[in-house]
């Protein structure tokens, strides 16, 4: 009995922690190895992310042949995005703050690497029109 009111008080005693809040998971898209030679994609080809949580994203090549990412359409109001050729190990980031849907692609293989990233306001659950 004594026991059980020693291990009630000591459980008491400890403060209690607030949740951590889970970490954000990063908005990285690849073109995977065989993109350029094997009709491959970016992986993933859609993505969606949210302003003020994970709307930085990262576009990595692990291809051996160049790619690029150049936005096709974007919402009104949003700035387009470009990158130089990216060769095996490079990166390109945009951190995108206007909600909708933008599309893109690899200008160097267009007719088969074309992905979208569909943005969402924080505080919304769908994202606004394209242009």
């Amino acid at each position: 009995m004594i026991l059980v009111g020693v291990l009630v008080a000591a459980s008491l005693a400890v403060p209690i922690q607030p949740a951590l809040p889970k970490e954000v998971p990063a908005s990285g898209i690849i073109m995977p190895l065989g993109a350029g030679n094997n009709q491959l994609n970016f992986a993933p080809a859609k993505v969606t992310v949210v302003v003020g949580v994970n709307n930085t994203v990262t576009w990595t090549n692990e291809d051996t042949v160049g790619h690029t990412v150049q936005s096709e359409k974007i919402p009104a109001g949003a700035a387009s995005f470009s990158s130089n050729i990216l060769n095996k190990g490079d990166a390109f980031t945009v951190t995108l703050t206007v909600p909708g849907t933008y599309t893109y692609e690899c200008t160097i293989h267009p007719a088969w690497m074309q992905a979208s990233i569909v943005v969402v306001g924080s505080n919304s659950t769908s994202p606004g029109g394209s242009a």
